[in-house]
């Protein structure tokens, strides 16, 4: 059945209709799966396999992570600052701190960590739930938390942050910590923004199934967006590519006629900064536009969307327990040795890696999982990506995107966490300096 279900999405992507059209009916057909899973959700009832050694096993491996730490654990290192000429940007989520429209939703004082912290593993060496190491379960209303993380990241080899930007229609989401970042120029580190111009839901879906906030589908809304953003590409951490500021949008297909509003966004920031803008759409699954002739100077691809099509599915293998569990579960291994990244790579796209994923933490049985990452597979994903950045003379950056900086409820981030420490910031700065090193182009 679920080969059959994979051939009959193939075929759907294929067919001769506009990507805007293909997108909808995706969104659609990701609502009717939403509204399916709150019914089986209102069941209650979890129903496990029958096999007891499965269980005996589950059981042991859950008791026996108490105080456990993977044989990677690295414990901080402070490194001399290295002048690397490529970018190295990390998402960073602003989720992380209460605010009136979570404590509303969800109840007084929601934040991200509670997704983070009732996450339970779904098979045996499902490395959940994630717990974080040295920050803790920070708030971001808090400058010291964000002066350290930016320490963290400068330490090892992290240049840029790009910050997701909340706005509907005017209204703005999560913006406290950003608006401190902003009004503090002593938080040191370049930084752009990155639209995520889909709604807020019940399920993070970014349908209209469930929706809190929404943004207007229109021209006119659309339009006004960059009013909000182009006085913030004055500050000089503002990172710019040619002079231009970055700016990226996370569904491009969103845009209502996107050769108009582009337009209107760089006739704006023209007669506010005096410069033009650098437009780079988000690589959306099965999209086949291009970005470039509709008014972008660039793409980028995004983790694991860009990749998870191509992957070893390795549900079946994996041992899990509950009979509903309806998930995918993916061999990362897999995927860094024999380098399928490579293969996404086109010669105007920004190239996109990510640590760690597994969204269990948000989705519960009905999670993506990446199972198998270590900060040694990363590493080398990441040295593969720079190699291939230094021949691209495409490009008018040697610039990588990392998901994330801190995506705990995706199980993408870099800070240190309980279980590996800073292993995989010491991987991403080994990265830099052996890449350096070895093209010669590293300054200390």
């Amino acid at each position: 059945m679920k080969a059959l279900l994979r051939k009959c999405k193939n075929i759907f992507w294929k067919l001769p209709i506009s990507d805007a059209v293909k997108q909808a009916i995706g969104r659609k057909w990701f609502e009717h799966k939403i509204r399916m899973e709150e019914e089986k959700d209102k069941i209650g009832t979890i129903a496990i396999k029958e096999d007891e050694a499965r269980l005996r096993k589950y059981v042991l491996y859950v008791l026996d992570q108490y105080g456990k730490r993977f044989p990677e654990y690295c414990s901080f290192e402070q490194h001399q600052p290295i002048k690397a000429k490529r970018s190295v940007v990390a998402y960073y989520l602003t989720q992380f701190h209460p605010n009136p429209q979570n404590d509303e939703w969800w109840g007084k004082g929601t934040t991200e960590w509670n997704n983070v912290n009732q996450a339970v593993p779904q098979f045996v060496d499902h490395y959940q739930p994630r717990k974080p190491g040295e920050l803790g379960y920070y708030d971001l209303r808090l400058k010291e938390n964000m002066y350290r993380q930016i320490e963290l990241a400068k330490n090892y080899g992290v240049t840029e942050f790009c910050f997701y930007y909340y706005w509907f229609d005017g209204a703005r989401l999560l913006e406290r910590p950003l608006n401190m970042f902003l009004q503090d120029k002593g938080m040191d580190i370049e930084f752009s923004y990155c639209w995520a111009n889909e709604n807020w839901t019940k399920r993070f879906s970014g349908t209209d199934s469930g929706a809190l906030m929404k943004i207007t589908q229109t021209v006119e809304s659309y339009s006004k967006f960059i009013e909000a953003v182009v006085d913030d590409m004055k500050d000089v951490r503002y990172h710019r590519i040619n002079g231009k500021p970055v700016l990226s949008v996370y569904r491009p297909s969103h845009i209502p006629e996107p050769l108009i509003v582009l337009k209107r966004w760089r006739d704006y920031a023209k007669s506010i900064i005096g410069s033009d803008i650098y437009l780079i759409a988000i690589k959306e699954a099965n999209s086949t536009t291009n970005w470039i002739e509709v008014g972008f100077d660039a793409t980028s691809e995004f983790q694991p969307r860009s990749i998870e099509r191509k992957c070893k599915d390795i549900s079946d293998s994996v041992g899990t327990l509950r009979k509903d569990f309806s998930g995918k579960v993916y061999d990362y291994q897999d995927m860094v040795r024999r380098k399928l990244f490579l293969s996404e790579m086109q010669e105007k796209c920004y190239p996109a890696v990510m640590p760690m994923w597994d969204n269990t933490a948000r989705r519960n049985a009905r999670g993506t999982i990446f199972h198998g990452a270590t900060p040694a597979l990363y590493k080398e994903w990441l040295k593969d990506i720079f190699h291939s950045l230094a021949i691209n003379n495409e490009l008018e950056e040697e610039r990588v995107y990392i998901n994330a900086w801190n995506e705990w409820g995706e199980g993408a981030y870099l800070e240190p966490d309980y279980a590996y420490g800073y292993a995989y910031l010491q991987a991403t700065y080994e990265a830099v300096v052996e890449t350096a090193i070895q093209e010669k182009t590293i300054e200390r």
